[in-house]
Order: C-alpha cells, then structure tokens, then sequence
C-alpha cells in the first residue's frame, strides 16, 4: 500500500513542514506500508520563482526575502481568483502529476494554513475524480472541501481508518524521530535551514481568552525525549520551537539538552516575572531569539485577555532578555473588544518606553475566532452582536460589534496612522515578521 502524505501550496517555504514530518514518524513507527511525503508547497516556490533562489547566494538575504514575498503575495491573490472562477490554479497539472506518479492508494492531506484552501479545493476535487481516496486534517478552515475527503482529527485516528482499509501494523514499532531528509533542501527560501520542532501539544497556559491555538486539546509533552536524537538525525544546527510557549521547568529541560549541542534556538514564551530568572542559562545553551505575548501596554486590557502578565513584569522580562544577548521580538495586538483610543496609545507610549530592548514589533488586530473565551462569552467581554458573512471557500467570517471602545476598523485605522513610531522602533527587518525563524539567519 502507498500512503502519499501532502504539504500544499502556498505559504511561504523558509521551513521544512513540521505537520507533515511528525505524520510520516508516526504513521512509519506504526504501519507496515509505504510512507511518502512531498512538500508540495516547497516545490511549486521553487518552480514558480525560480529566479529568486538563484539569487540568493549573491544579495543580501532580506531584501531578497521581502521581494520574494511581496511577489508570492500577488501570486496568492492570482490563485485566488482562479479557484473562484472555477479555473485550475497556474502549475496544478505540474503538481497533480507529482501525487500520481508515486501511484498512491491513500492522499493525506495536512492543512495548516487557510491560504492552502484555494489549492486545496482545486487539487482535492481533480485527486477525487481520479478514484483516489482522501484524507484531510489540520487546523486550518477545511468545511468547504469536497466532502468525499475524509477529515480525521489526529494522527491515531488516522493510523487506525489505515487500518481499517487494510493497512499493516508493525509488530515492533519502531522509533518516531523526525527525519526531515525527504525534502529537497534547495526548495526552501532560506541561508541557513532552520529545522521547525514542537515539544507538546497545546499550551501550558491556555487561558488566553482571544486564543484558539491549543484548540482545547489537553497539554501532552512528547517531543523532549526525542529532542536529541532528531538533532543528531538530521545534524541541526539551527532549531525554532513552534510552541505557543514553555513553562520554566521545560525551557530548564529544554537548555540542559542544547547546552552541549551547539544549536542556535527561537521559541515563543509569555513574558511572566518568572522567566527573568533563567534568560541568562537559556541563552547559554543557545536562545537566541524570542517572540513575546506583549500583546498590549494597558494592565485593563492585559486582564481582559488573561494573559496572567503584568505590565512592569514585561518590561523587566525584556530588559533582562536584551542584557542577555536575546533578540526580542514582540507580539502587540490591538482593537480588543472596550479597548479605547487611549487605551491603544498606553501601548505605543510603553513600545516607545521600552524601544531599547525592542528589535521588532509584530502588530495586529483583534478578530473574533470561533472557539475562543470571547466568542463563546460575547457580553461578558464587551460584543454587543455578533454575525456572519458567508464565503465561496473558506468558511464563514465572523463579524462583530463592540459594546464600547473602538471598532475593528477604527483600531486598523489607528494602527495605520501608528506605523510610522512602530517601525521607527524595530531593529532588524521588518521581513522577519512573515518568517520570523529566519532572526537565526541574522549576521552575528
């Protein structure tokens, strides 16, 4: 039996994909089948834009980077408009060619991002048509995909509807170290690569009344025994943890492993008071990077989101990450619900603050996700009305009223007019924000 698993295009291919990675360890550890996954995503860059790639061992990497994305950009938009048009995206022939070749019995899907909807729904119905059978996963808005897909909800659920179509167990199960060597190194738009690792599912805190990251999952670490033997694996010298964050204890468990390595790391971490005490162990063993839940810089608004932070903690965490030799980069969102217009401007005075130990700020407004604290408690955080607007792909957008304070738009609107002292803040390349592993790529 060929069990084809598929990465689809687009996002942008500076990593290796994680999802696609953890799927084939796990179903290989278990069944007795060929396993087959492509980066189809990294392939369709590569062809498409070619002459970027060619270009990068001879200009600066991120002034090569933003035009590179700035293009891509356009070219989602083209891709876009072709699926609504009921036209087959530029290169699908190309890539449906890829799948068909391996002659597969089973196509697995991983749907990370709702940017590979388009492609999905364009290749998933010619894939159907073909009489391959399809099986679709991830966290990304799939309700609209040709419902002769078959959508599982984990990888245990995927290995046992394998075997229930006549799939293999293994007798022995064998390890589930991550092997990135299937993909074509030359496909990713990066210096240096940078291997994606996730250390548990969900997140320790999961208390973030905006969030729908850890989708209500219980938080289950099973990536640290493992940590070592992937880094040996595939000779890492440069990791990015996609956690939505760590408590201390596994950031401890985390530096004791990499401190003998000579690994260069980013994460993502909540700056709580706590953390200040371990930044100096966590950068010798090689952090190099964090991307902080700021979020805002008005307490009111930090307890509305229940991000368990405090205002002056956060300075004093970013202080300290700064003296250590850490990058800061810093997550800022605006507009949450009864958040006013000075409210707003307590967040860009603290920005302004603390600019010395701020290399990059990554601004963004409050939208309403279906699944999060607020949207299933609207009153009890300021919407007045919620409602909803249907979409040919994708499923439906969630709009909403406030009971008071600014409006969404009137919080973009604001954010436009702030860029100018946002940016006059930042350090580093703005870029790193639509790749924001690629701060390890930054020259010493």
């Amino acid at each position: 039996m060929n069990i084809l698993l598929v990465n689809l295009p687009v996002h942008i291919p500076t990593v290796m994909p994680y999802s696609l990675t953890m799927m084939n360890a796990v179903l290989s550890s278990s069944l007795n089948e060929k396993i087959i996954p492509i980066d189809l995503n990294s392939l369709y860059h590569y062809k498409k834009f070619n002459t970027f790639y060619k270009r990068l061992d001879k200009e600066n990497y991120f002034e090569l980077l933003k035009q590179f994305v700035n293009e891509t950009r356009h070219q989602y938009k083209e891709i876009s408009k072709s699926v609504l048009s009921n036209k087959k995206p530029e290169l699908q022939d190309f890539l449906v060619k890829q799948i068909i070749k391996h002659n597969p019995d089973f196509v697995a899907f991983s749907l990370t991002y709702n940017s590979q909807m388009f492609f999905a729904t364009s290749i998933i119905n010619e894939i159907i048509d073909k009489g391959i059978k399809v099986i679709i996963g991830g966290p990304a808005d799939s309700t609209k995909i040709n419902k002769k897909a078959i959508f599982l909800n984990n990888y245990q659920e995927l290995i046992e509807y394998l075997k229930e179509h006549g799939a293999n167990k293994k007798q022995i199960m064998s390890d589930s170290v991550l092997d990135f060597s299937n993909y074509n190194k030359k496909e990713y738009f990066t210096k240096e690569i940078i291997y994606p690792y996730k250390i548990a599912s969900s997140c320790p805190y999961k208390l973030c009344t905006f969030c729908t990251h850890h989708s209500n999952l219980d938080y289950n670490i099973f990536g640290i025994t493992q940590l070592k033997d992937t880094i040996f694996r595939n000779n890492i010298k440069k990791i990015c943890f996609i956690d939505d964050c760590f408590t201390v204890p596994t950031l401890k468990e985390i530096s004791k492993i990499l401190n003998s390595l000579s690994v260069e790391w980013w994460c993502q971490l909540r700056p709580t008071n706590d953390m200040t005490k371990i930044l100096t162990e966590l950068y010798e063993s090689g952090l190099r990077s964090v991307s902080w839940g700021v979020e805002s810089g008005c307490q009111r608004i930090l307890d509305k989101m229940v991000k368990g932070t405090k205002v002056d903690d956060i300075r004093k965490v970013l202080e300290i990450s700064k003296q250590s030799g850490i990058i800061n980069q810093i997550y800022v969102m605006f507009g949450l619900p009864t958040e006013t217009k000075e409210e707003f401007m307590q967040t860009i005075t603290f920005l302004e603050q603390n600019e010395k130990n701020i290399d990059l700020i990554s601004p963004s407004v409050f939208g309403l996700q279906k699944g999060s604290v607020i949207y299933e408690q609207p009153d009890k955080f300021g919407i007045e009305s919620v409602s909803f607007k249907q979409r040919t792909v994708l499923g439906q957008k969630i709009i909403y009223e406030p009971i008071s304070g600014l409006t969404q738009k009137q919080a973009m609107d604001l954010k436009r007019k702030n860029l100018g002292k946002i940016n006059k803040i930042n350090k580093i390349p703005k870029i790193i924000n639509s790749a924001k592993e690629q701060v390890l790529n930054l020259k010493k």
